[in-house]
């Protein structure tokens, strides 16, 4: 890791602790956290000097703005292949007691059409030394997989899932993601560009981009060809039955949460993104963050990263105790996009969406239930989706694989009612 940029992690850090000395808040307290997330790439390949800097600033030092509760989970994300077992032993002795293992799949042949630089061998040696540092009652780890691939096959994807449930230690959480293929990636030029702009207008706007769209007869040829439509609904549908058939609640669109004796693994970070009015806060190169209804997004290029935290660094030193930084600043956020962000992220899980909470929120009210019901009655309609009994309203949830399937479809409709 670049030391301008660690350096300008650390400014960041105690500058959000300089913003904990108003209120009822002292410059001697620290907020308790149920969660940390090392992302965003593979924060394994930093120096362990620069992680234990950060680790340290955040939670250990005297002037640390934060502390972690009792049962906090403390997450690294790590790719197979990248860490060695002396470097997870450090991790865990620096409070990680969680990894997020970008697996993505088993199968050496699609991880080479990937692009990845692991192997299958690379897995199966990670979960190894996973289990040796943490022991295998406390092996607590994820793995991402991911479906709709060039070349993946609806066996290889039944014998993909198969492996992830016969894995030792089993995983805690399962993360499953469909390929999007976009412009400007790898994929987007090898399926795309020498295909029309149809192509390239589905794969701008953000829809899964499979061979049914147009026609790669000649494309095939030369390169593996992207799963179907139908294939990739099936995939989702199948790991949906398979996994919850193996014990894990699919508590997310994407998310899979092994049901243990005493609790189920969901992700504890994650839940803050989901929950209503959930705060985080959020630091480093392109992260986002959400305090007091406030989003905020640091700059996504290093030098502007840290040409930015030099800037606020020089401005909360002039200011002094009357500077305010830039995430507790009360922009362009209002009630429509809280609103749309609470629909989105609650139709997503099988908790659901509230309703009655909406209509005793000062900002909604009951009109706004009767919108969003409008919405949800083509879930309704087309047996997507339920809406149970509550004190008045109730909640809705989308039904589990077709529902939560045709999700973006359902929350459109909403959003339209809406007319937002």
């Amino acid at each position: 890791m670049d030391a301008d940029y660690k350096n300008a992690i650390l400014a960041e850090i105690r500058m959000i602790k300089a913003t904990f000395t108003t209120s009822a808040s002292s410059s001697s307290e620290k907020m308790p956290l149920r969660s940390i997330y090392f992302g965003g790439g593979t924060p394994s390949l930093a120096p362990l000097s620069t992680l234990r800097d950060i680790v340290f600033a955040l939670i250990h030092a005297e002037n640390a703005p934060f502390t972690l509760q009792s049962d906090a989970e403390m997450t690294i994300e790590m790719d197979p292949g990248t860490f060695s077992l002396s470097t997870l032993s450090s991790l865990k002795e620096l409070g990680f007691n969680r990894v997020s293992l970008g697996v993505q799949s088993f199968d050496d042949n699609i991880l080479s059409i990937m692009g990845r630089v692991h192997r299958s061998r690379d897995v199966y040696r990670s979960i190894e030394m996973i289990k040796e540092v943490y022991g295998e009652d406390h092996a607590n780890y994820s793995i991402d997989l991911i479906s709709g691939v060039p070349g993946l096959t609806l066996a290889g994807w039944t014998e993909t899932l198969y492996e992830a449930v016969r894995l030792n230690p089993r995983p805690r959480h399962i993360s499953l993601y469909d390929l999007q293929v976009e412009k400007g990636t790898a994929f987007g030029r090898w399926y795309a560009d020498e295909y029309g702009e149809d192509l390239l207008r589905k794969a701008e706007d953000g829809d899964v981009v499979s061979q049914t769209h147009v026609g790669l007869d000649n494309l095939a040829k030369r390169r593996p060809s992207l799963p179907s439509s139908e294939d990739c609904a099936f995939m989702y549908r199948y790991a949906s039955g398979y996994l919850r058939s193996m014990n894990y609640e699919h508590y997310e669109i994407s998310s899979y949460a092994y049901i243990g004796e005493k609790e189920t693994h969901r992700s504890r970070h994650n839940q803050i993104y989901w929950e209503i009015g959930g705060e985080w806060y959020a630091i480093g190169l392109g992260a986002t963050s959400k305090i007091d209804g406030v989003r905020f997004a640091r700059p996504r290029a290093l030098v502007d990263y840290v040409k930015w935290s030099a800037v606020l660094k020089e401005e909360s030193s002039k200011s002094g105790s009357y500077w305010t930084p830039p995430w507790l600043l009360v922009g362009e956020e209002d009630e429509e996009d809280e609103l749309l962000d609470i629909v989105m992220t609650r139709l997503r899980t099988s908790d659901g969406l509230d309703l009655d909470w909406i209509a005793k929120n000062d900002l909604y009210g009951r009109s706004v239930v009767e919108d969003i019901l409008r919405g949800f009655q083509l879930a309704l309609d087309l047996d997507l989706g339920i809406r149970i009994p509550g004190s008045e309203f109730g909640y809705i949830k989308l039904k589990d694989p077709d529902g939560m399937l045709f999700s973006n479809n359902i929350i459109s409709n909403i959003f339209v009612e809406l007319a937002l």
